[in-house]
C-alpha cells in the first residue's frame, strides 16, 4: 500500500525561465543544492510571463514508498490521570495529552504510517491483552481516536506483559518489509512480575524489548512526565531495542505537550523513508515544458539519472536522483513542486 501526498502542483503557461536562480552551492539555506555545473538554462533574454504560476490546482501525487508498521505500547496505568510535573505547572492530565498527541500523529501520518495500539493494563491491575486494541493498519486514526473515546486510566505497569504481547501479535501477522516498529510509551517505573503489582519487573521489561529487537522488531522508548523519577530502566530499554538518543538520556523524554508532539514526530520520521519516486494524477501537458523544485529550488532535469530528477511517461512518474533524492530520503525536503508549462533547467 502506497502513502498519499497531497503536493502543490501549478498548472500554467508562461515563457521560459531566464536565468540560474541559485549560482551555485546552498547559497539560500535550503537545504538542497543549487544547480549543479553543467545546467543549462533558457535564453536569459527571454522574461518569464508574469501570469506563471497564477493558476493553482492541488492534485493527490502518491509517493511510491510502503507505509512501516508502528504499533504503540501505551501505558494506561492509574498515574496518568495526574498531570505531568512541568514548569510553568499545566493541569491537564497526563492522558489526555498523550490522546491529543497520539490523535494528531496519527492523523496526520496515516497514510504514512500503518499504526496500531496494545494498552496496558487491559484490566484495572496487571493484564495486557494478547492482541492489540487497534490493530495495525492504514487510516487507523479514526480507530484510535474511538478508542482514546471509550477508555480512561486505571491499574497499574505491567509493561513487559504488554511488550511481550507486542512481539507475538508481529508474528501472527505479515511482515512488512517497510520496517516493524514499537512505540513504548509510558509515565512511570514498571511493576507486576508474576501479577504483583509491587514488585518491580525493570529486567523483564528490558528483557521482552531485547526480544523484539532480535525479531527484527525495533522499539522507540517514550517517557512522559517522567521527571524525577527513577528512569534508568527506560534508558536501558531504549538501548535494548535499537533506537536510543545519545547523551546520558537515551529514552525520548517528554514533559508537556510541546515536547510530546515533537518527539512523536521525530519517531514518525525517523521511520518514514520516502520514496524518490512520485506518481502523478494526471500527466503533464508538455513533459518537455515542466519545472521541479525542493523547498522552493528548481531541480535540474538529469536524462542519465545522475543527479537530477526525470519523467517516466509510461508510468506517469517523475525520479529525483542523486542529492536530491538524498535530501527527500533524510527529510530535508518539506516541498515538492511540480510546475507545468514552465520549462526548468536541464544537465548537459
Amino acid at each position: 500500500m502506497r502513502g498519499t501526498i497531497w503536493l502543490a502542483v501549478v498548472l500554467c503557461a508562461c515563457g521560459p525561465t531566464s536565468k540560474n536562480p541559485g549560482g551555485g552551492g546552498d547559497d539560500d539555506g535550503s537545504g538542497t543544492a543549487d544547480a549543479a555545473p553543467g545546467t543549462v538554462y533558457m535564453d536569459a533574454a527571454v522574461d518569464i510571463d508574469a501570469q506563471c504560476g497564477a493558476q493553482m490546482e492541488n492534485i493527490g501525487v502518491v509517493n511510491l514508498g510502503d507505509p512501516p508498521d508502528l504499533l504503540v505500547v501505551l501505558d494506561r496505568s492509574g498515574s496518568m490521570t495526574s498531570p505531568p510535573p512541568s514548569f510553568p505547572p499545566v493541569f491537564d492530565t497526563k492522558w489526555s495529552i498523550m490522546k491529543s498527541a497520539l490523535n494528531q500523529i496519527a492523523l496526520a501520518k496515516d497514510m504514512n504510517i500503518k499504526f496500531g495500539l496494545l494498552e496496558f493494563p487491559s484490566d484495572e491491575n496487571c493484564a495486557a491483552d494478547a492482541t492489540p486494541e487497534v490493530a495495525i493498519a492504514l487510516n487507523s486514526h479514526t480507530a484510535i481516536a474511538s478508542y482514546f473515546n471509550a477508555r480512561s486510566p486505571g491499574g497499574n505497569t505491567p509493561a513487559h506483559v504488554a511488550l511481550t504481547s507486542a512481539k507475538s501479535y508481529y508474528q501472527s501477522i505479515p511482515v512488512n518489509t517497510a520496517g516493524r516498529y514499537v512505540l513504548f510509551a509510558t509515565d512511570g517505573v514498571p511493576n507486576c512480575l508474576g501479577g504483583d503489582p509491587d514488585a518491580a519487573s525493570d529486567a523483564q521489561t528490558v528483557a521482552a524489548v531485547t526480544s523484539l529487537f532480535q525479531a527484527g522488531i525495533p522499539t522507540y522508548v517514550l517517557g512522559f512526565g517522567t521527571f524525577g523519577l527513577p528512569v534508568g530502566v527506560l534508558n536501558d530499554a531504549a538501548v535494548a531495542g535499537g533506537k536510543a538518543k545519545p547523551g546520558a538520556t537515551k529514552f525520548y523524554e517528554a514533559n508537556n505537550a510541546s515536547d510530546l508532539n515533537m518527539a512523536l514526530q521525530a519517531i514518525a520520521g525517523g521511520i518514514i523513508v520516502p520514496s524518490c519516486s512520485y506518481q502523478l494524477a494526471s500527466a503533464p501537458p508538455d513533459p518537455m515544458n515542466v519545472t521541479v523544485t525542493l523547498n522552493g529550488t528548481p531541480v535540474p532535469r538529469d536524462p542519465a539519472h545522475n543527479n537530477g530528477w526525470d519523467y517516466h511517461p509510461n508510468s506517469m512518474t517523475i525520479t529525483f536522483f542523486g542529492s536530491y533524492c538524498s535530501t527527500i530520503q533524510g527529510g530535508a525536503s518539506t516541498a515538492v513542486n511540480f510546475v507545468y508549462g514552465c520549462p526548468g533547467p536541464i544537465l548537459q
